[in-house]
């Protein structure tokens, strides 16, 4: 119920935000018709949160619109849509962050923010992601894993091959290696 109650009130706030074009960007580039549409497509995801921005991409970006969405925990994600409104990258979801800590009080930045690129790979995105990037490399440990923001790739696995090299596999949302940084 409370879950329910909680879903309301983020819907309101977002519906505030996308009819009235606050925000901190370039707003004024994304009229509300537009901004709303790109609204919804960037909080369906997520999976919640709130619009706290949306700009126009330039001419060099791969995206025709960013939309930042702030989860209840402060986290800010990007969300690159094409023109018709397809999500291009794989930014992390609410649930993501679900059991995150709020930053220790000592923490000079007590609203810091988690990026997207922090967030650990868990179970079967783990495995398989793993899987691929050890296939990829022929061998090796995987030492560190993540997701990613970038339009280029959804996840991110770090390797170390026999040899003492640390690679960076990036794969795409269905495993498949799309660079081998080295």
């Amino acid at each position: 119920m409370l879950e329910k109650i909680f879903t309301a009130v983020v819907l309101g706030l977002v519906l505030t935000f996308s009819l009235s074009g606050c925000g901190d960007g370039d707003n004024e580039d994304v009229g509300d018709d537009v901004r709303e549409r790109a609204s919804e497509a960037a909080l369906k995801a997520t999976g919640g949160g709130v619009v706290t921005d949306a700009e126009l991409g330039d001419d060099d970006d791969a995206y025709a619109y960013e939309i930042e969405v702030t989860f209840p925990n402060g986290a800010d994600v990007e969300v690159e849509l094409d023109e018709n409104f397809k999500v291009l990258n794989s930014p992390p979801t609410v649930s993501d962050f679900a059991s995150a800590e709020t930053p220790e009080s000592s923490d000079p930045t007590p609203n810091a923010r988690l990026d997207a690129d922090d967030r650990p790979l868990t179970g079967n995105i783990f495995n398989k992601a793993s899987a691929a990037a050890l296939k990829a490399t022929g061998s090796g440990k995987v030492i560190e894993t993540g997701g990613s923001d970038d339009s280029d790739h959804a996840y991110e696995v770090d390797v170390l091959l026999p040899n003492g090299e640390d690679v960076t596999v990036e794969l795409d949302l269905a495993f498949k290696v799309t660079d081998i940084d080295r």
